[in-house]
């Protein structure tokens, strides 16, 4: 059976009989610096496997079992769903867990959305938490109910493949700064949070490196029509994490949410147009992949685009500057730098684009880094002057 180009429905999927388918200007030295470690080239075999095989990869299988489907969408062209499929043979299925353990079902006028690149272990999740329920981040009104977008999270697992197909794409590990923390597991395991987790790429090369890394929506609120968003390669495969949730304002009106776990490429794609068009390519397809998901389900009051968008050229990028076209209702205002690396050199990486909202949003940078070397962003949504989904 071949995929579908675009969205995959679970419709086709199971009338196709498919059970794999249950899955639904800086100076220079600056950029060199923030992107060079990741521009060690990844080989690009001539012997593509057929794309009618990527429906069977580990990577698009869903666990547990008894989970909800995932919705997928891939690029259409055969070139990038042959990569992909290299890609997917070495990382593990997705992980979806669409209730938290503790769900309260009170009004909420405001909620708290942090999106952070974790650096695979190095920021301190719990801490951030725990300041965030207590209020440090909002003069003192504690935050019961929130949504974490986060970025190169890890997980070590039996489920991930012991080895690697020889000549297959497989990063360097990266390791934390100091300490680590626990995988995404813990999340749902011990916090009770809805997790939803897509592992984009391997975290290490030799076989006994069982861990992938990849972006996870942790939320207090059940998660809704999950959705996989695999980006066309351009250096590495990038999977976008995507899922809703929804509540009620004191008033009584319904408020219906997209979100969208973003992490683009580092490419240097010099043979494509360079790294801004490689970042303008995988931004224009996951405004298109977005389109389609929005069209496939009941109306939702807005989307919400955040994470690390790579984009160490700033707000000139063409990767931004689409996005803030299609996601324009957070006012286009400088912020702080994001991302700290060697000797001090900084950039701003990390953005939040909103799109369909009639409600406030306030987006700032926390005052820390928690362990990480990206600072995390708050967006907090207030909804008591939203109309409610249409």
């Amino acid at each position: 059976m071949s995929v579908d180009t675009g969205l995959v429905s679970r419709r086709a999927a199971a009338a196709a009989g498919s059970p794999t388918l249950h899955t639904r200007p800086r100076p220079v030295i600056r950029a060199l610096v923030c992107v060079g470690a990741a521009f060690l080239a990844v080989p690009r075999l001539p012997a593509a496997p057929d794309p009618s095989t990527l429906i069977g990869l580990s990577c698009r299988q869903v666990v547990p079992t008894s989970a909800p489907p995932v919705t997928w969408w891939a690029p259409p062209g055969d070139r990038d769903r042959a990569e992909l499929s290299r890609w997917c043979e070495t990382v593990g299925p997705v992980f979806f867990q669409p209730r938290p353990a503790n769900r309260a079902d009170d009004p909420i006028d405001r909620l708290a959305i942090v999106t952070w690149n974790l650096h695979v272990g190095s920021g301190d999740v719990d801490d951030l938490v725990g300041r965030l329920r207590r209020g440090e981040f909002t003069a003192g009104e504690r935050v019961e109910q929130f949504v974490l977008l986060l970025q190169e999270v890890y997980r070590r697992d039996a489920g991930i493949p012991v080895r690697i197909p020889h000549g297959y794409p497989a990063p360097s590990r990266i390791a934390a700064r100091a300490g680590r923390g626990p995988d995404i597991r813990h999340f749902s395991r011990d916090d009770g949070f809805a997790v939803l987790y897509a592992p984009s790429m391997r975290n290490g090369v030799v076989d006994e490196d069982r861990e992938d890394r990849g972006n996870a929506i942790v939320s207090t609120l059940p998660l809704q029509d999950p959705a996989i968003v695999e980006l066309p390669v351009e250096h590495q495969r990038r999977a976008v994490a995507a899922a809703i949730v929804d509540g009620r304002t004191q008033a009584g009106s319904r408020w219906r949410l997209r979100l969208a776990d973003v992490h683009l490429d580092t490419a240097l794609a010099l043979m494509h147009g360079g790294p801004f068009a490689a970042r303008r390519r995988q931004a224009d397809a996951l405004i298109d992949a977005l389109a389609g998901l929005s069209e496939s389900t009941v109306p939702i009051t807005a989307t919400i685009v955040a994470g690390d968008f790579n984009t160490w050229r700033g707000r000139s990028e063409p990767a931004l500057r689409a996005l803030r076209r299609a996601f324009p209702n957070v006012p286009d205002a400088p912020r702080p730098p994001t991302w700290v690396g060697p000797l001090g050199i900084h950039a701003t990486l990390d953005h939040v684009f909103v799109g369909g909202l009639t409600a406030d949003v306030e987006v700032r940078r926390l005052p820390g880094r928690f362990g990480s070397d990206h600072y995390p962003l708050i967006a907090l949504v207030s909804f008591d002057r939203a109309a409610g989904a249409r």
